[in-house]
């Protein structure tokens, strides 16, 4: 058991403990994880079953660890991790050691060693697979900042070989109104949280990341697709509150895309062609309508989109990015000038904005 975030010989002899393993192949790099405990990775491999392109091994290869064991104790003294805009609370800690950094989950008690080499989660792994998950995604993240790509905050879905993005600030409806545009069923899932952007020749190539789409009760229950994933007694609990206080309300699920919209229904890839910013409001009075927008007037209506790398993020030689760095306006700006960029305005109507979406394919 580790217990010490300095003890190199705990640290080892909990890699050396990790003799389960579990390939997953990405795009562009394949991830294969140990661990100390088979049911963390049958379970993995059963999250991550719809997004395996091939089962050949990409030329990039991460050895990954997860140990499962009771949380880091509390002794040590976490440096805060910077929290986005708006948002408050003690959420995330970390400490640089040699050759690493620590990162804390003060919530569950997760601890993740993040460096070039074995990369190691810490703690209570299978009550918190959401957490293992993150960390997984975030080496396939780091992989593709490190060859120049812009991490974006948005949602998206592909139709014809083209990638359509939506973006927001947290709790916006991208989750949503993404889930609400799969019903074509001509588009495919990308992205539901976070998006890699890159100039290409003429164009923008955008990859999604491996995460279903989590979305909270509220989505699931005005979904008739959907909303089974709720067991029935919560469906009756829900339908008795406030609409006000349903909308609010955060308890995730997660919304297995093969299983609810059909095979083959992911792309992993594509050119971005379209941007829809979420500019929309619950108590607006105002009629939902789809705008055009000029990016050399106001690069200002694509702030939602911007997303710091984070604390996991490290250079291919190990040094680690200023936790408050963020590309600017202008960059994002630059790297859409060939972008369609649309905003979405007016009261909040997921059937109206599926119309107008559907319309400006046409």
């Amino acid at each position: 058991m580790i217990n010490d975030l300095y003890n190199s010989s705990q640290l080892q002899q909990g890699i050396s403990n990790c003799i389960h393993s579990l390939l997953l192949n990405f795009t562009g790099l394949s991830v294969r994880l140990h661990s100390n405990e088979p049911v963390l990775l049958a379970e993995l491999a059963s999250y991550y079953h719809s997004y395996q392109p091939n089962t050949q091994l990409n030329d990039t290869v991460l050895e990954l660890y997860a140990l499962e064991q009771a949380p880091l104790a509390e002794q040590f003294e976490w440096l805060p991790v910077p929290r986005e805009p708006g948002k408050t609370g003690r959420k995330e800690g970390y400490i640089d050691v040699e050759r690493g950094r620590w990162i804390k989950k003060f919530k569950t008690g997760m601890s993740f060693l993040q460096r070039t080499e074995q990369p190691l989660a810490v703690g209570p792994c299978r009550a918190n697979l959401a957490q293992v998950i993150n960390f997984i995604n975030n080496q396939f993240m780091n992989h593709y900042l490190r060859l120049g790509y812009t991490l974006g905050h948005a949602a998206a879905y592909g139709k014809n070989g083209q990638v359509t993005a939506i973006a927001s600030g947290s709790g916006g409806g991208k989750s949503t109104l993404m889930l609400r545009c799969l019903e074509d069923a001509s588009r495919h899932f990308v992205t539901n949280d976070r998006i890699l952007l890159a100039a290409k020749e003429q164009s923008v190539h955008a990859i999604g990341v491996a995460k279903l789409p989590r979305v909270n009760p509220g989505t699931l229950l005005h979904s008739p697709r959907l909303k089974d994933i709720l067991p029935a007694k919560r469906q009756a609990e829900l339908l008795t509150m406030p609409t006000d206080e349903l909308r609010c309300l955060e308890e995730k699920y997660d919304v297995d895309v093969s299983t609810h919209y059909g095979l083959e229904r992911i792309d992993y890839a594509g050119p971005l062609a379209k941007l829809i910013m979420l500019d929309w409001g619950h108590n607006s009075d105002q009629t939902t309508r789809l705008e055009p927008c000029d990016l050399r007037q106001n690069p200002a209506e694509i702030d939602g989109l911007r997303k710091r790398p984070g604390p996991f993020f490290h250079d291919a030689a190990g040094k680690f990015a200023d936790l408050d760095a963020l590309a600017s306006l202008d960059h994002y700006a630059a790297l859409l000038g060939n972008v369609s960029v649309y905003r979405l305005t007016g009261k909040v109507d997921f059937d109206a904005a599926y119309q107008l979406i559907n319309q400006l394919e046409q």
